[in-house]
């Protein structure tokens, strides 16, 4: 009983203390890129990362959740793996809503509720706005952006929206870009903004400040960050609120730089100092901001009362058979920017993953020591709780995925780091670990498109690696140890279909099953009624891809793997009346059900998640003149037969997706109907009881 008793004692003390908190969370900055974890000091220096690993704790298993960033930055912030969300693959848009919802438990609430002055201050990329059903909705730029940080629990947001060269240009403070001169500002209101001569910033933003130069720059009557510079402003308006807080009050600070990102703009005082080039000055320039950090809480007194945690939200960038990039420049020159692990940010190898992780917090955390344990930043949530003192919701209603590492940052001898760790790469595709192995689920998620599946092909496979004896991941063992695959696919099955992994959920878990429709039968007489059991003779013509009937009606994909979808087509000839079908999106990403009308017509696009109506563009008008006219959020499950009617009546119609039900309105929909095709896009769906009443 004695060390439980003990960590209890210790809990206690800290939730006395409420200590500062500073979590630094850098930008696809790779295990291998500080000099604390191997970097050659003839290539890149990192002396204040060094000094955090010196004063703190160094942790060499030390993970994100996923191998890119706006779902690491989810998890950091909520507990929660991000994949249980609508983000099941990739990153957020710059035009994207808030990611966290407003009620759910997140390290800003958690600490505000106990007093904390909190601040975001760097990279934001989860997102501004409540987005509504109107599909041209998108975050507005030009008028308040809420909810936003302020409400989910920070006092003040000072960052750059999605990513350091993002088509924005420009900064957020608070519920506004910063500096904005016109557009939706409240009367009266004059919004802060940089001093009219400052260097910091410039007039314009071009195609040559971009990470991808052929995006089209926002519109916005506002300051324009200026790349070079970025990395001082945010460090800047980190440092100046720190400053400002009362020594009677804790705070929290998340910065989130935006080095090592591309592009790689290194400020004009740290360029061409680095032998590894200008990739290694932007890692001095990362190294730099936090220096900073750590002076300014120097200076403050605050330094033995402020925990700090650094790491990153991926591995780095490691593509070196794409010569242009600088990180391929860096890695000739001998830097290994991930280390000696495979792969880097969007895969599935631990080069995605594994990154530097260090705590310093001065008389808790023994210096200069190392640790062993997994951990995951998803587990940041559940520590700083059981710092505070304060109790985590039921493992189903918030941080369903963390666990606290509490007793492994103070270094007790029994302390145990994560058993076992879900990941998930930029593709979808998940692993998870447990002890020594790692095993790839390798199936990504449906909207992959084929040009990644053919490039990624050898992540999308089941494979099962020794991370103790081959931690290079060079050797799939998965043939000599399949009761090793079957338990930790198993394992990942529960932790999935249990919505939490906190704890383990019961081994006869299921998912949760979605309500499939029952539609009434329309009145009108009956004009088509094809039950597709089989594929239908004329008029029905199959124009494009594979078809074939299977488990009660009829499946297709595209030929081949191209991107030209299966077609499938019949003739039609009604105005107002009722079109039904079952729609089974097993692989495919959407289908497209294509109405011919007029000299234009309209399709309603479906996916798992969202369904869109849209008028096609007229005859003579650019393959790109369409027109989004509705829009629907879903949630349809993979292998399971939907209903979908369109109800036309004059110009308007009614659209119902299995229980979900939106309406459109335009001149095209009052047009006869002389067609309509099926249209398959990915890897399968099938359709079945086609019907028409008029």
């Amino acid at each position: 009983m004695r060390p439980l008793l003990l960590l209890l004692l210790i809990a206690t003390a800290f939730a006395v203390e409420r200590p500062n908190i500073v979590v630094i969370l850098a930008d696809d900055y790779g295990y291998g890129s500080a000099g604390c974890y191997g970097a050659d000091p003839k290539l890149v220096r990192t002396p204040a990362i060094d000094r955090l690993a010196a004063e703190g704790r160094r942790f060499t298993d030390g993970n994100t959740t996923s191998s890119v960033c706006s779902p690491t930055r989810y998890s950091l912030l909520t507990g929660r793996y991000c994949w249980r969300t609508s983000l099941t693959h990739e990153v957020l848009g710059t035009f994207s809503p808030l990611h966290i919802e407003p009620t759910r438990l997140n390290l800003a609430s958690l600490l505000k509720a106990k007093g904390y002055a909190t601040a975001a201050v760097g990279k934001w990329h989860l997102g501004y706005g409540k987005e509504n059903e109107d599909p041209k909705w998108r975050t507005e730029y030009k008028a308040e952006l809420s909810p936003g940080p302020l409400d989910i629990g920070f006092d003040y947001h000072f960052g750059v929206p999605s990513n350091h060269g993002d088509l924005t240009g420009v900064y957020v403070e608070d519920r506004f870009v910063y500096g904005l001169r016109s557009g939706g500002i409240p009367s009266g209101t004059k919004l802060a903004g940089p001093a009219t001569d400052s260097d910091d910033f410039k007039a314009t933003y071009g195609p040559e400040d971009m990470e991808n130069g052929k995006a089209k720059i926002l519109d916005l009557d506002a300051p324009r960050r200026k790349n070079e510079r970025v990395m001082k402003v945010l460090t800047d308006k980190a440092t100046t609120w720190l400053e400002a807080q009362p020594k009677d009050r804790p705070f929290f600070l998340y910065f989130t730089p935006v080095a090592v990102h591309n592009p790689v703009t290194p400020d004009k005082d740290l360029a061409g100092k680095s032998a590894a080039g200008p990739y290694g000055d932007w890692i001095h320039e990362l190294d730099a901001s936090v220096g900073r950090i750590l002076a300014t809480l120097d200076k403050m007194g605050a330094t033995k009362d402020t925990l700090v945690l650094f790491t990153s939200d991926n591995g780095g960038v490691f593509k070196p058979e794409i010569e242009r990039l600088l990180q391929t420049t860096a890695f000739k020159a001998g830097l290994k920017v991930n280390g000696g692990i495979r792969g880097g940010k969007h895969d599935v190898w631990e080069g995605g993953f594994k990154v530097p992780f260090i705590a310093r917090w001065p008389g808790k955390v023994p210096a200069g020591s190392t640790a062993s344990q997994m951990v995951s930043v998803v587990d940041i949530l559940a520590t700083t709780a059981e710092i505070v003192g304060t109790p985590l919701p039921a493992q189903s209603v918030g941080a369903e995925d963390s666990r606290s590492f509490l007793p492994v940052l103070t270094g007790t001898t029994e302390a145990k780091g994560r058993e076992d760790m879900i990941v998930h790469s930029a593709d979808g595709v998940f692993a998870l670990r447990k002890g020594r192995w790692k095993w790839i689920e390798g199936v990504p998620v449906d909207e992959i498109k084929d040009g990644a599946r053919k490039a990624h092909k050898d992540q999308f496979r089941s494979q099962l690696y020794d991370t103790v004896a081959d931690p290079a991941e060079t050797k799939d063992v998965s043939a000599d140890h399949p009761e090793v695959v079957a338990e930790l696919k198993d394992l990942l099955r529960r932790y999935r279909d249990g919505g939490y992994s906190r704890a383990l959920p019961a081994a006869d878990v299921k998912p949760t099953r979605l309500r499939v429709a029952t539609l009434t039968a329309p009145a009108g007489a009956n004009a088509l009624s094809e039950p597709l059991t089989q594929i239908p003779a004329k008029p029905w013509v199959v124009s494009a891809g594979e078809w074939a009937a299977r488990d009660g009606g009829v499946f297709a994909q595209p030929k081949g793997g191209s991107e030209k979808p299966a077609s499938l087509r019949t003739p039609l000839a009604f105005g107002d009346g009722v079109f039904d079908c079952e729609l089974n999106l097993q692989g495919a990403n959407r289908i497209s059900l294509r109405f011919g009308a007029g000299d234009a017509g309209f399709r309603l696009v479906i996916s798992r998640t969202t369904s869109i109506l849209t008028k096609n563009p007229s005859k003579g008008e650019a393959p790109t003149a369409t027109e989004d006219l509705a829009k629907k959020n879903l949630k349809l499950a993979a292998g399971e037969w939907y209903p979908v009617r369109l109800s036309f009546k004059g110009d308007e119609v009614t659209v119902q997706v299995n229980d979900q039900t939106f309406k459109g309105k335009h001149p095209s929909l009052g047009k006869d109907k002389t067609s309509v095709d099926f249209l398959v896009f990915g890897n399968g769906a099938g359709f079945r009881n086609v019907r028409l009443s008029k």
